[in-house]
């Protein structure tokens, strides 16, 4: 689940009362408390981490030296292994002066380096893109074709895609796009939004109108078997501290697929 304001501490409680065995983590919070503190409270809670956000950022968008950028993504990529982490979750870094066949460059070849740590340390790194309305200073992805050319690109196979079904159901081809790129996914992120097209923001699953239970179902029946995270990025859902909302989304999406 996507909680930003809660201490981790708080998360794990709340993923156990929710019934959860996975949780995705957000590096700062890890950062702030420590690596060996948090396996020890992922160990309490009896939980495993299905992913860390966010490395990336290859296009340097901020001023950043690239070299400081991968040394902050190895870390990272040390510390998901560490807690037991299936995978990290990148956004390349936006596309900014640059032309676009240098950002691929760049993007292209700092996950080729990562890639090869990623292998050694058992992890998968996962790719996200997003729709051009919430992509700024995140990627220059903006859809799951755009990312698919990049990982062909890439060649790697530890080396893959996050898919975030509020991103990728504003589509309309969305089937097509994603029977094409299946074999690259590593994990989902399930966000719903109030409106089939173009949403303004977003929120739990199942308390929207995007076809999630079609997306699920597509997923299963292409063979996907790996995790699925709660992701929604709403202030709303982020400041509250009431797990109902969190049990009925969960509960509605149990009652359709099986869990895993």
């Amino acid at each position: 689940m996507t909680t930003k304001r809660w201490a981790i501490e708080q998360e794990l409680w709340a993923c156990r009362r929710l019934g959860l065995r996975h949780i995705g983590l957000w590096r700062l919070k890890c950062e702030d408390l420590g690596e060996d503190n948090v396996a020890a409270l992922l160990c309490e809670h009896g939980l495993t981490a299905s992913s860390i956000s966010w490395i990336g950022g290859f296009t340097c968008p901020n001023g950043y030296l690239l070299r400081d950028t991968l040394e902050e993504s190895e870390e990272v990529i040390q510390f998901a292994s560490w807690v037991g982490a299936s995978n990290v979750v990148v956004a390349t870094g936006e596309q900014g002066r640059h032309i676009l066949s240098h950002a691929t460059r760049l993007a292209v070849s700092s996950l080729r380096r990562l890639g090869d740590l990623a292998g050694e340390k058992g992890v998968h790194l996962a790719v996200m893109p997003m729709t051009p309305s919430t992509a700024h200073g995140w990627t220059f992805l903006h859809s799951l074709r755009k990312c698919q050319d990049l990982l062909e690109l890439c060649d790697h196979p530890h080396v893959g895609l996050c898919l975030n079904s509020y991103h990728l159901l504003q589509k309309r081809n969305w089937r097509q796009e994603l029977t094409e790129a299946i074999d690259h996914v590593k994990l989902i992120r399930l966000c719903d939004g109030p409106t089939t097209k173009r949403p303004r923001k977003q929120c739990l699953p199942l308390d929207g109108r995007m076809p999630l239970l079609s997306l699920v179902e597509h997923l299963e029946r292409s063979g996907y078997s790996g995790l699925y995270e709660i992701d929604t990025w709403n202030d709303d859902v982020w400041q509250t501290e009431d797990l109902a909302p969190f049990q009925r989304s969960i509960d509605a999406l149990a009652s359709h697929f099986r869990p895993e």
